[in-house]
């Protein structure tokens, strides 16, 4: 049985139909799939800073290095610059700031267990020999903030600060 080949209108809306609820559903996948590369809230400009999560510091056991006499203990205390949920933040007066801010680090405050935890973790697996230079330090840096940005998500953490590193 031989069916006939629709002509006119009739091929157009046979066609044109399902052709057109096909690229209507790659255009809403390909708008829903796309990811977001710029974060909603501008990195801060020069003098500014996001607000801060001080962590307590810890002592933390050393990886042995081969060095006699090196050291084996470091006690760390670092600091979290988050990205604030809205620009408006950085112009904010003092005593309104304090309190955003205070807010912005509750908000993060279930996952500060975790970030001690890949405090330690980092930490103990450098030398003493590796972190007394400061090419170390800096690398110690970029791994503890990798670390965090794995935890609180890629956008939320600005930077790291040592507000605390002694060896022993």
């Amino acid at each position: 049985m031989k069916l006939p080949i629709p002509h006119g209108r009739r091929a157009i809306l046979l066609l044109g139909i399902p052709l057109g609820l096909a690229a209507a559903g790659a255009f809403v996948f390909m708008q829903m799939s796309g990811s977001k590369v710029t974060p909603p809230v501008p990195d801060p400009a020069a003098g500014e800073h996001g607000p801060m999560l001080a962590l307590d510091s810890r002592v933390i056991n050393l990886a042995q290095g081969t060095t006699a006499g090196a050291f084996k203990y470091a006690k760390v205390a670092l600091t979290i610059e988050l990205r604030p949920e809205s620009a408006s933040f950085y112009s904010l007066a003092p005593d309104a700031r304090a309190k955003e801010e205070t807010v912005e680090t509750t908000k993060v405050s279930d996952d500060v267990p975790l970030l001690l935890d890949a405090l330690g973790t980092v930490v103990s697996s450098h030398d003493s020999a590796t972190l007394t230079t400061s090419d170390g330090r800096a690398a110690l840096k970029t791994e503890l903030l990798a670390a965090m940005r794995k935890i609180l998500g890629d956008q939320a953490v600005l930077d790291v600060y040592f507000t605390d590193f002694v060896m022993q």
